[in-house]
C-alpha cells in the first residue's frame, strides 16, 4: 500500500520541480519589468536575445523588419530622445503594434524610464530582435548627454547590465541595446570581411551595414541600413546633430575583452597615433585619466601604448560617426583628421565588466563628462548629478573621492584633479 501511494505522489512532485529556479523573465519580456532596478531589467531582457546560431537564410529573411516596420523603428527611436516626463506619449504606429511597445519603469530607487522593447518571444527568444532602447523618463533626470551602448549582449556576458548602471548613475541620455547575440546568423558579414577564424558575421550590429538580395527579399532593405541596431544608432547621433552637441558629448560603446582599453575607432597607425598623443584636450584621455585613478591596477590603455588589434577601426557606428557616409561605411576607414571624438569604443575583461566595478566606473564617466541640467538645476556634489538645489562647493564624487583621496577637503580634492589632463599622454 505503500508503495502505491508513494508511485502516485511522486511522479507529480517530479514534474513540478526543476533543478534550475525559474527566470524572473518566465517566458514574456513584459515581465521582466517587475524589475527592482534598471541594471536587472537589462539583464531580463538580456535573457531573451537571439542566441548562437539560431536563423538561416529563411529565418533571418522573415525577423528582418519591412520597410514601414523599419522607417517606424528608427521614428520611435528619436521621439524617445524628446520625450519629458510621459513615456505614454509615443504611439506606437500600426506596423509595430504586438510587436513593441513604449512602457514606464519604475525601479526601487523611484527612478523612472521609458523603455522601447519587444513583446514577443518564442521559446525563450525575441522573434524580432531589433534590440531595445531606455531613456529617463524626464528632462531633469538627464545630466550627461551621453549615450550609452551595448551592441554585443550575451557574446560579451555581463555588458547590457554594466552599460544600464552607468547610463542611470551618470544620467546619461540614452542607453541601446541590441537584440541578437552577434553570432545569430553565423553567415559571414558582407559588410565587413577578416581573415580571423572567428569573423563577423551578419547579425554582428558593429560589423554590417550591407543591402542584400535573395530571391528577391530585401531582408536589409535594400536603400537603407542593415541590423535594425544602427539605424538606431544613426537615428541617436542625427539626434545629437540636430541639438549642436558638443563633440565633448560622445557615444559610448560597450564590449568585451582582455584587459581594458579605449578608442575611438582609430587604429595604430602613426596618424592615429598621433592624435591620441597630440596636446588636444579630448575625451578619452580625460576618460582613461578617471579609469587609471579609480582602478590603479588596471592596465588602462589607448591604442599607441597597446599590442591589442582591437580598435574599433571597422566598427560601422564609429566610422559613421567619425565622418564616414553611411553608405560607404563597409570599404572605408575613418580619417583621422575628421575624427572629432564623438565615439569611445571601450574593450574590456570580466572583472571591468563586474558589478562590483560598476560604482567607480559610474565615477569615472561623470568626472570626464560635463552637465547639461535644466533650467533651475544644478549639480549636487555629493552625486554629480544635476538637483534641484544649491551646490556646497566644487563638485565632487563622494565614491570616487573616498577611494582615491582618503582625508582630504574637497578644495584640496578639486586642485588635485587639475593635474589630471597632464598624466594623459603618460
Amino acid at each position: 500500500m505503500f508503495g502505491f501511494w508513494l508511485s502516485r505522489l511522486t511522479l507529480p512532485l517530479l514534474a513540478s520541480w526543476s533543478p534550475k529556479p525559474l527566470s524572473d523573465a518566465e517566458e514574456y519580456p513584459s515581465l521582466c519589468l517587475h524589475s527592482k532596478t534598471l541594471e536587472r531589467l537589462a539583464e531580463c531582457l538580456e535573457e531573451f536575445i537571439v542566441p548562437r546560431g539560431f536563423y538561416d537564410r529563411v529565418s533571418y529573411n522573415a525577423a528582418q523588419p519591412d520597410t514601414s516596420q523599419r522607417a517606424a523603428w528608427s521614428n520611435i527611436i528619436s521621439s524617445l530622445l524628446h520625450v519629458d516626463g510621459n513615456c505614454s506619449s509615443i504611439q506606437v504606429p500600426a506596423s509595430l503594434k504586438g510587436l513593441y511597445d513604449v512602457v514606464t519603469f519604475t525601479e526601487n530607487t523611484g527612478a523612472s524610464f521609458c523603455v522601447f522593447f519587444e513583446l514577443t518571444a518564442d521559446c525563450h527568444a525575441y522573434r524580432k530582435g531589433w534590440g531595445a532602447m531606455i531613456v529617463p523618463a524626464r528632462r531633469e533626470a538627464v545630466s550627461r548627454d551621453v549615450h550609452i551602448s551595448a551592441p554585443h549582449p550575451g557574446f560579451d556576458v555581463g555588458t547590457p547590465a554594466q552599460a544600464a548602471y552607468i547610463f542611470k548613475a551618470t544620467g546619461s541620455k540614452s542607453f541601446l541595446m541590441a537584440g541578437r547575440t552577434r553570432t545569430a546568423f553565423l553567415n559571414p558579414s558582407p559588410c565587413i570581411s577578416t581573415a580571423s577564424l572567428s569573423g563577423y558575421y551578419e547579425t554582428d550590429p558593429a560589423h554590417n551595414n550591407v543591402p542584400f538580395i535573395q530571391d528577391f527579399s530585401y531582408y536589409l532593405l535594400i536603400v537603407l541600413q542593415g541590423e535594425p541596431f544602427f539605424d538606431a544608432s544613426l537615428a541617436i547621433y542625427d539626434w545629437q546633430q540636430r541639438r549642436g552637441c558638443p563633440s565633448s558629448t560622445p557615444n559610448i560603446s560597450v564590449s568585451g575583452t582582455r584587459n581594458l582599453k579605449l578608442t575611438f575607432s582609430q587604429g595604430r597607425s602613426s596618424t592615429s597615433k598621433a592624435w591620441y598623443i597630440d596636446s588636444n584636450d579630448r575625451p578619452v584621455k580625460r576618460l582613461r585619466g578617471h579609469l587609471q585613478l579609480a582602478f590603479p591596477l588596471w592596465n588602462v590603455s589607448l591604442p599607441p601604448d597597446s599590442s591589442c588589434a582591437l580598435t574599433a577601426t571597422r566598427n560601422v557606428v564609429g566610422r559613421y560617426i567619425n565622418g564616414v557616409d553611411e553608405h560607404s561605411v563597409c570599404h572605408t576607414d575613418a580619417d583621422p583628421s575628421d575624427v572629432s571624438g564623438e565615439f569611445i569604443h571601450v574593450e574590456q575583461d570580466d572583472t571591468s565588466r563586474g558589478a562590483k566595478s560598476y560604482k567607480l566606473w559610474a565615477a569615472a564617466v561623470r568626472r570626464t563628462f560635463g552637465t547639461i541640467c535644466a533650467e533651475g538645476m544644478s549639480v549636487d556634489p555629493d552625486t554629480g548629478l544635476c538637483a534641484y538645489s544649491r551646490p556646497r562647493g566644487p563638485a565632487g564624487d563622494p565614491i570616487f573621492d573616498n577611494v582615491m583621496f582618503p582625508g582630504l577637503s574637497r578644495g584640496i580634492r578639486a586642485q588635485w584633479l587639475l593635474w589630471i589632463p597632464l598624466l594623459n599622454p603618460l
